[in-house]
Parts: structure tokens; C-alpha cells; sequence
């Protein structure tokens, strides 16, 4: 009986110590946002989908220019250099940067919107595309193609630049 008593005891210690080192390893504070960018050539721009008539969750990307990323970057928060505009059920939401990495021909971008929850962008910019799309003054060639994911849901998407009206 002794015996079994020392058994279950020494269990119960064991199960302990795995909770605490479980506990130990658990980070206990969130993580600090990253904003990065390293951006050889200017990608600036409003981007919008391609094709008519489609139904869109991405209705637009603005991405600004060098100096917008460096100031965010610094602490500035006037003026977003990224910010990602959605269409949903109850309209469309802006969503700004809480965390982003960008370079010339990826971009990472997690952000929330009011009503939409956590929205995270994982895009790859052509930038063959968007010198043509320059040149022509904006089209509908894609420039940007990637997945957008609110709450979990991802949905595709591909922007053509837009050279404005």
C-alpha cells in the first residue's frame, strides 16, 4: 500500500514539473510588431483588381513611397505606408499596418479592421508588370497577385497598378 501511495506521490510531481516547464517555454508577453522594409526601386502606388464586374475582397492596396515606410518605421504614425481597403458584407474597411515586411518583390502585412477581426496579406509584386503598367499609365495587366485572410478565410486576389482617372 506504502508503496503505491509513493507511486502515485512521485506522479504527481512529475505531471507538476511538465506543467511548469510547459509554462516556462510559453512566451508571456506578445511579441513586438515588425516594420521593415528594403526597397531598391519605388513601388509606390494605388493598386486595384483586375477584371470587371468581379467580386472583390481586396478593393484596393495603396503602398506609399520610401520616405512614408521610413518615418512609420521610426515611430511616425501620420501617415501609413501601407493600407489595405476590403469589402465585406457591412461595406468596405480600411486596414492599417500593425506589423509588415516589404521589398521589392514580396510583401507581408498583418493588420485588423473594425468588424473583420485579424487580417493578414502574403502578396508577390511583378515588377516587369508594373513598369509596363507604368509606361501604358496604368491597365489591367496584374501586378500584384496574392492571398488576403480575414479570420482565418483566405481569399486570392490580383491588383493591376492604377494610374488614376
Amino acid at each position: 500500500m506504502k508503496s503505491s501511495w509513493v507511486v502515485v506521490a512521485v506522479a504527481g510531481l512529475l505531471s507538476l514539473a511538465a506543467c511548469e516547464r510547459r509554462d516556462a517555454a510559453t512566451p508571456t508577453s506578445t511579441p513586438e510588431p515588425t516594420f521593415q522594409h528594403r526597397l531598391s526601386g519605388d513601388i509606390s502606388g494605388d493598386y486595384r483588381p483586375t477584371g470587371e464586374g468581379a467580386i472583390q475582397a481586396v478593393a484596393s492596396l495603396f503602398i506609399g513611397q520610401d520616405g512614408a515606410f521610413t518615418a512609420w518605421e521610426a515611430g511616425s504614425q501620420a501617415s501609413p505606408p501601407l493600407i489595405l481597403s476590403l469589402t465585406g458584407p457591412q461595406g468596405e474597411a480600411r486596414v492599417l499596418p500593425d506589423a509588415y515586411v516589404v521589398t521589392d518583390d514580396r510583401m507581408q502585412m498583418r493588420g485588423s479592421a473594425p468588424g473583420m477581426g485579424p487580417v493578414e496579406l502574403s502578396a508577390r509584386i511583378d515588377q516587369g508588370a508594373l513598369a509596363t503598367a507604368r509606361r501604358n499609365l496604368g491597365d489591367q495587366t496584374p501586378v500584384v497577385t496574392g492571398t488576403v485572410s480575414v479570420n482565418g478565410r483566405r481569399t486570392p486576389f490580383t491588383l493591376s497598378w492604377w494610374g488614376g482617372d
